[in-house]
């Protein structure tokens, strides 16, 4: 696992400084020029601007929900892809995507609880949906493994249109690592999940 540290970890330390320097450069790089002190009618037109820019900038730098929940491990040699393309980065959205490699997608449970809150500890199998595939291969392939899995259900349709596949295998740090339609491959997947 270790070996998979900077391989994911880097790539991400790099886009959060990349952002963070854009939003310091926003407001470091804002010229404050003499005439904003000026009580004129070219005080009053600049310090409108300034305000203008400040309140933008304030809205790019503490609006950023893809900053807080869009990173992801694309690449990582401890997340089995499965073609899809993730949304495009952006630190002022974030879109909820399974696709390996970057956080589950949330959602409120009927009984008011979070998505989240049904995860393990561990490693976590997301069977969704009303007639999902049999999940017993991750649970056989786990044993062998010594891994330490949950498999938990939800029949919710709409989870399962969330996460666009019936099965999803969560990380212990909740970054999806597989997502898919059966668990023929299951063996293979933890295998290479885990760092194995």
């Amino acid at each position: 696992m270790l070996d998979s540290y900077e391989t994911e970890r880097k790539p991400l330390a790099i886009r959060n400084t990349g952002y963070a320097r854009h939003f310091a450069d926003s407001v470091g790089l804002f010229p404050a020029r003499e005439v904003l002190e000026e009580d004129s009618d070219a005080g009053a037109i600049a310090r409108a601007q300034a305000s203008e820019h400040l309140n933008a900038h304030v809205r790019l730098e503490f609006n950023i929900p893809g900053v807080t929940f869009g990173g992801r491990y694309d690449g990582s040699p401890l997340v089995v892809p499965d073609g899809t393309k993730p949304p495009a980065d952006a630190p002022n959205s974030y879109v909820p995507t399974a696709c390996p490699g970057g956080r589950p997608p949330h959602a409120w449970l009927a009984d008011g609880r979070s998505l989240y809150d049904t995860f393990h500890r561990e490693w976590t199998l997301l069977v969704l949906g009303h007639e999902p595939p049999d999940a017993r291969p991750f649970e056989i392939a786990a044993r062998e493994l010594a891994l330490d899995l949950q498999v938990v259900h939800h029949p919710q349709i709409a989870l399962r249109d969330l996460y666009e596949a019936p099965l999803a295998l969560i990380r212990p740090d909740q970054i999806v690592a597989w997502r898919g339609q059966d668990a023929g491959d299951a063996a293979r997947v933890l295998e290479i999940a885990s760092g194995r």
